[in-house]
């Protein structure tokens, strides 16, 4: 493994604590910021939820000896604010506790900032530093980054299937039941994904068939938005709401909707109306220990996992475009 450096090693203290906010700060990015003096945190924060204040705020606010502030390094892993939204600029922050060093993770493709709050830093004598551990800090912000930079949802297809490959059973003319594949375990980590997210999306088809309440009932976390593709005037249950059944019309929807990112459950068509359009960027694929020996299919993505991990002999697939 490659030798940190020292800036690097704080950068990752910053995304340490930034990824507090996961599920919380909606539509903001998550971000974590460190307060450093000769190689000594004296203050660290984090953008805890939507409309609170920043991390840099709340970094500054925990430095008891304010004094050293005049000779710190404050990091973070997104360029600093430089706009009035629901708090003031973090930008203008850092300036008036003259902070003479500034390293950022990477810069914010926010047209509202995009370069503005390290122009301002800049000409107010700042030494800022940029692109430390950028990658690393643009796939914490995969849904930020993805929703200002492609105009859609950071988009996450799921669904479970058998061991011999079968996501449901042959239903043919049976009433709609439920046939669970995976374990509990497994449930309540679908369940907490979830509550990650800013909305689940299924398809009719499963919404009659199912009935899924598409909740975080399994975890504490807030419930995700739902939403079903169907056709103009379909009616759907209280709670849920209607979006086109063509992907692109649909995401469209759901970015003048403001939602950064999407859980799609299902099913098989709704689940191969994104594979076949290519606009997916995750695939979580849950293989449980059951066989249906017959039934519908799982869909078949020809990219290798890039993760793999077994959760009470049950696995989980991670796949990436």
């Amino acid at each position: 493994m490659a030798h940190l450096t020292e800036d690097e090693i704080f950068m990752k203290r910053c995304l340490e604590l930034a990824a507090n906010g996961l599920g919380s700060v909606q539509p903001n990015p998550m971000v974590g910021a460190v307060i450093v003096v000769d190689g000594r945190i004296i203050g660290e924060g984090w953008h805890h939820r939507y409309g609170e204040a920043h991390a840099e705020v709340n970094a500054l606010a925990s430095v008891k000896e304010t004094a050293l502030l005049t000779k710190a390094t404050l990091y973070v892993n997104l360029e600093p604010c430089s706009h009035f939204g629901k708090t003031p600029p973090c930008c203008d922050a850092l300036i008036r506790h003259h902070i003479p060093r500034v390293v950022i993770g990477t810069v914010d493709s926010n047209p509202k900032v995009s370069g503005e709050g390290i122009r301002r830093m800049r000409a107010a004598g700042i030494e800022v530093v940029t692109d430390v551990l950028a990658d690393e800090c643009r796939q914490l912000n995969k849904r930020f980054f993805t929703f200002h930079e492609q105009h859609r949802p950071y988009i996450i297809l799921k669904w479970a299937q058998t061991a011999d490959g079968y996501m449901d059973i042959d239903r043919g003319n049976e009433a709609p039941h439920d046939y669970w594949i995976t374990n509990q375990e497994m449930k309540v980590l679908t369940h907490k994904w979830r509550s990650e997210e800013d909305a689940i999306l299924i398809g009719y088809n499963t919404l009659l068939n199912d009935h899924p309440q598409l909740t975080t009932r399994e975890y504490t976390g807030k419930n995700p938005q739902r939403f079903v593709m169907a056709h103009e005037g379909t009616p759907l249950p209280d709670g849920f709401s209607l979006l086109s059944d063509n992907v692109r019309e649909a995401l469209q929807q759901l970015y003048e909707k403001q939602i950064q990112s999407v859980i799609v459950e299902g099913g098989r068509k709704t689940l191969d109306k994104f594979l076949q359009s290519g606009l997916w960027d995750e695939a979580r694929i849950l293989t449980g220990n059951k066989t249906f020996g017959a039934g519908l299919p799982a869909p078949v993505i020809s990219l290798p996992a890039v993760e793999e991990n077994d959760v009470n002999g049950d696995v989980i697939r991670m796949v990436y475009r």
